[in-house]
């Protein structure tokens, strides 16, 4: 595959026709309206190819799926800009945690960009990326939930470029952190300056005023700091700092130790955190420490037992805790084998994902990662499913990244859901250990355009299918080219009748009958004429209901 060469100049002339007053108004304008943010060379890029107006239809294939169905998990081969738009139709609003690892814009082979690799010498390098990723981080705000949020990893090439474009695209006031992930366990020593040893995590929420993230589990090693010196009923305590620097009014004071020394107040530039009457009643319920010999300065004794279940989320994230580049490489070996290696050397480590799941997931949350590369998200969904009982589900969406040297290449069959099924549905390991499977299964579709004046002759009664489904958050079912198919869940029941025949208007006025308790959608090609069969049902034409939903025109 080629580098990129420098675009055109497409805006060559574009100003010949103005006079001096015309640019000197222009310039003026253009003066008055700058702000301080975000600005790049749009007008002068190559259009993105992915960038279209096309349907964007999703279909099934059962044998790229994993378990029987009907399925709850979706991977999506294609252009993560497709996927984007056709979930957009399905999915808006829905998304409780977004989790990408797009590319760091390296210029080393690692950003394609309408085909080509983007190299350090591209005039428009940065540019391209900025464009590139601004326009699926519109769609992704789109899909995320009031209370969702979306964590972005990201390295130095790029990271004070895309806070920037974060802030444009989700606003500011919505920025949540920005975390440092220790990716290294050991210095590299032939670095010529530092050892690059981290990578970060952009949060942006969708409100922040919405989003609250959840509490992490306390480690074995948090807890064992706490003892019980004095044998106290309530249990291990840990001492706290009874002084603060946040000025109190009622909190200077002199206090007497239980062996007669008197302290002044608290230390110069802090306050007693509490009144004179509030440290009296925390000394007589045994809630001060005097250390051993009972002349320490005082602290407050805060009790294992009364502290809050989990610990806030920190901004700095040790390899000991979530991993480093290391494990994940041999993470991915150990399931993998050689089959991994060739076609992906930079996955993510679970235990990085799960920390990120823990904080902005509950059981029941839709994860999407529309930058999937090796599966890595699906792996920790499966596995903190396991553990907490949980039923998150997971949207991953990776392209074939096939070139002109690997035309046969396709990283979302071979590496993404090889990997998930594996991990899904239990395999032996590098040592030759069986592992079992964490259980679940994946809906595997293949993103296809399809131009809106052809919906009618071009779209697949599958493809529709899977749509209406999506569409009703109903788990994906195949299609069996067999009359009338319907699905349903507890409050809504949604069926398709493809075409009319012997026996249609016998089995739509049974689906209804049957379906009398739920609110009930019909789809047909033919809505006028099948809507006597379903009275009190909701009769919605195809293709038009699609088209609409889609947002393009015929």
């Amino acid at each position: 595959m080629a580098a990129a060469s420098p675009a055109p100049a497409k805006l060559a002339g574009k100003y010949d026709a103005l006079d001096r007053e015309a640019l000197v108004r222009l310039l003026e304008r253009r003066d008055a309206e700058r702000q301080l943010g975000l600005v790049w060379e749009r007008d002068e890029l190559e259009a993105d190819r992915a960038d279209h107006r096309d349907y964007v239809a999703l279909g099934l294939e059962p044998s790229l799926s994993h378990d029987d169905g009907p399925w709850p998990n979706l991977i999506i081969e294609g252009d993560n800009l497709d996927a984007l738009r056709a979930l957009r139709m399905s999915h808006a609003g829905r998304i409780r945690c977004i989790y990408i690892d797009p590319p760091y814009n390296t210029g080393n082979r690692d950003f394609v960009y309408n085909d080509r690799f983007v190299d350090k010498t591209h005039r428009f390098r940065h540019s391209l990326w900025l464009e590139f990723m601004h326009k699926r981080l519109v769609l992704a705000r789109e899909l995320l939930a009031p209370d969702g949020v979306i964590f972005v990893s990201i390295d130095d090439n790029e990271v004070f470029r895309l806070g920037m474009l974060m802030d444009q695209v989700f606003g500011e006031e919505n920025f949540v952190a920005n975390v440092i992930w220790q990716k290294m366990d050991s210095p590299k020593n032939t670095a010529q300056h530092f050892s690059d040893d981290h990578e970060y995590l952009i949060a942006f929420a969708r409100s922040k005023n919405s989003w609250r993230p959840q509490r992490l589990p306390r480690s074995e090693e948090m807890n064992a700091r706490y003892k019980n010196p004095d044998k106290d009923p309530r249990g291990v305590w840990l001492v706290g700092d009874l002084a603060a620097r946040n000025y109190y009014s009622l909190g200077t004071y002199p206090i007497l130790t239980p062996s007669g020394r008197v302290i002044d107040g608290p230390p110069a530039g802090n306050y007693w955190r509490v009144n004179r009457e509030k440290f009296d009643e925390l000394d007589r319920d045994n809630r001060i420490w005097w250390g051993k010999d009972g002349s320490s300065r005082p602290g407050i004794k805060r009790f294992l037992s009364e502290v809050r279940d989990g610990v806030v989320p920190q901004t700095l994230w040790k390899w000991e805790d979530v991993g480093s580049t290391r494990h994940s490489k041999q993470e991915l070996n150990s399931i993998m084998g050689s089959a991994g290696s060739p076609f992906f050397g930079t996955p993510k480590p679970i235990s990085l994902i799960e920390r990120v799941l823990r904080i902005a997931t509950k059981p029941d949350d839709i994860v999407l990662d529309f930058f999937a590369g090796s599966g890595t998200t699906a792996h920790a969904v499966a596995k903190l499913n396991a553990e907490d009982g949980g039923n998150r589900r997971f949207i991953l969406v990776s392209s074939t990244e096939a070139t002109d040297d690997q035309p046969d290449k396709n990283l979302c069959r071979d590496v993404c859901g090889e990997r998930v099924r594996r991990v899904l549905g239990g395999y032996t390991n590098a040592k030759g250990e069986a592992v079992p499977g964490l259980g679940g299964g994946f809906a595997y579709l293949k993103a296809r355009r399809v131009a809106p004046h052809r919906l009618s002759t071009r779209l697949h009664h599958a493809e529709i299918w899977s749509a209406l489904q999506l569409l009703h958050d109903l788990p994906l079912s195949h299609w069996d080219g067999q009359g009338l198919v319907a699905a349903a869940d507890a409050r809504s029941a949604v069926a398709y009748l493809p075409d009319i025949g012997d026996g249609s208007e016998g089995g739509v006025r049974a689906w209804h009958e049957a379906q009398a308790e739920r609110a009930r959608t019909l789809y047909s090609w033919t809505p006028d004429r099948v809507r006597a069969w379903a009275p009190g049902a909701q009769v919605s034409p195809i293709p038009e209901s699609l088209r609409l939903r889609f947002g393009v025109r015929a």
